[in-house]
């Protein structure tokens, strides 16, 4: 059930599917990303993460993530994660339009019933 959900959300995220991504989360959701750069950021609800997912979708031209290694616990996971995708627009980390981004990462997810309640990407 919980691999499901997660193969869901990231076939949505690489299809730029916003709505399959927020029909995988709870309404009151957490998503939290956090670079090894000194950026972060954390989102509270479905609405919150609709913006944003919608932004960020619009910064690359193409982007991919895969599930490399996933573990599976009681309400919750960790997956090792590859992304990547190349800028459509100039990045405030210094990336130009154009160029390919490759980032190995990893996200962990916690569970409410068959929904993400939490998401916090490592990278």
């Amino acid at each position: 059930m919980y691999e499901d959900i997660i193969n869901r959300y990231i076939a949505s995220y690489n299809n730029r599917d916003i709505e399959g991504m927020l029909d995988c989360v709870t309404e009151d959701v957490v998503f939290e990303n956090i670079s090894n750069t000194g950026q972060s950021m954390r989102l509270e609800g479905r609405d919150q993460m609709g913006e944003v997912a919608t932004l960020s979708g619009n910064a690359f031209s193409y982007r991919r993530q895969r599930v490399t290694n996933l573990v599976i616990g009681e309400a919750k996971a960790a997956a090792e994660i590859e992304f990547e995708g190349k800028a459509a627009v100039d990045l405030p980390n210094g990336i130009k339009a154009g160029e390919t981004v490759t980032i190995r990462g990893a996200s962990f997810f916690e569970f409410e019933g068959r929904l993400l309640s939490r998401i916090a990407d490592y990278s």
